[in-house]
């Protein structure tokens, strides 16, 4: 069996996998698994899927939990909505937590092992026939496995291989992250809670990770196309600065406060829904079947989800085939919906009155349900 992606998403898998009795290999395109990302939010319906695989302990040292969600106007600094997340546990069956995306990522590698990991594998060709699928990287090995999970994220070679030929297409959303020492920032930025400014077309959150030494930063904005060569590009603060010109005092402390080459530059793009994430041995997981903007904070949640449910119906099913038959009609539903609230966010957080959403607040993931779902326990169609 094959993974490949070697993310949260496919280490995820790997230890779904291992715990329902398979031995899978990932490959993986980069050298080696390093610092990388920064911050990540993790909602109830995640955290019971990682409990599950036995990350409880894990998740509560190194994760923090935000005691309140904090809606504020981008101008006046108004409060404008509150989210009293203190009884989620009670609510949920799983507490809410936000923690340096590098440290999921390590606490996974940890638990599944390097010794079945191939770094600087670039897939270049995979072909099915008969009982085994073919797998082609770019330094010219060659390997066979009976089931190949593609956990490759947005820009998916299986995914434009074997399911959609298309390029993903700009959303025309911008992502603006760093990561800010805690003592450069008032002490208000390193309190248990998530801080999110709100105007027109545009926000800007914090949250502390790693205890109280970094703060998280995301903005959003929007823009008319997307002109970088990559995908993500470093930015100075100075632009960053300009497009929140007059906000509140908080918002423009926090910006002047990122170091100079701590600021990275994200265009979203999008794909389309897909009708099937399975051929033959074949099937996609987390942004490879469904990427998804982030104003539900759903994209590595329902990640997780897949692979929590993908190892249950490897459990489940009598064979190989039949397990992929289950993970697809036990996830594509769900993750199609999560795909399209994610999607229409921005336009409902980012409304051109922010006292529109304070006065009539939009769905948001408790009345939705999406923090109710438990992959580890979600019947198996």
């Amino acid at each position: 069996m094959a993974i490949i992606g070697g993310g949260v998403g496919g280490l995820t898998a790997g230890i779904a996998l291992r715990g329902a009795g398979y031995d899978p290999v990932i490959y993986e395109r980069a050298a080696e698994f390093g610092e990388v990302g920064a911050g990540i939010s993790l909602s109830p319906n995640a955290v019971k899927g990682l409990e599950s695989l036995g990350f409880t302990d894990f998740l509560a040292r190194n994760a923090n939990e935000p005691m309140d969600q904090f809606l504020f106007h981008w101008e006046s600094g108004e409060e404008l909505l509150r989210y009293d997340r203190r009884d989620t546990r009670a609510t949920y069956g799983a507490a809410y937590y936000q923690m340096h995306r590098a440290d999921l990522l390590a606490g996974l590698v940890d638990a599944f092992g390097t010794e079945r990991c191939v770094m600087g594998a670039a897939l270049t060709g995979l072909e099915q026939g008969g009982a085994t699928a073919r797998i082609a990287f770019a330094d010219g090995n060659e390997v066979e496995a009976d089931i190949v999970i593609a956990a490759d994220g947005l820009r998916s070679a299986v995914r434009e291989m074997l399911f959609d030929p298309g390029q993903p297409r700009f959303s025309g959303h911008v992502a603006w992250r760093a990561l800010v020492p805690g003592d450069r920032l008032s002490p208000r930025a390193s309190e248990a809670s998530s801080i999110n400014h709100i105007g027109p077309g545009q926000n800007l959150v914090t949250y502390p990770v790693r205890g109280r030494s970094l703060v998280n930063v995301v903005a959003l904005t929007r823009a008319e196309g997307w002109t970088e060569e990559s995908w993500n590009a470093r930015a100075a603060p100075a632009e960053l600065a300009a497009l929140f010109g007059g906000w509140a005092d908080y918002v423009g402390e926090v910006i002047a406060a990122i170091p100079g080459d701590a600021l990275y530059r994200w265009g979203l793009f999008l794909r389309e829904p897909l009708v099937s994430w399975v051929k033959g041995r074949i099937a996609l997981l987390g942004d490879a079947a469904h990427p998804m903007l982030p104003y539900m904070g759903q994209g590595a949640s329902s990640t997780i989800e897949d692979a929590v449910v993908l190892g249950r119906c490897f459990a489940a099913a009598a064979d190989p085939l039949e397990a992929l038959r289950l993970y697809e009609a036990a996830r594509i539903e769900r993750a199609c919906f999560l795909q399209a609230e994610s999607n229409v966010g921005g336009d409902r957080l980012q409304a051109l009155d922010p006292y529109a959403l304070r006065d009539n607040p939009p769905k948001n993931e408790d009345a939705l349900g999406i923090f109710s779902y438990d992959p580890a326990r979600v019947e198996l169609a």
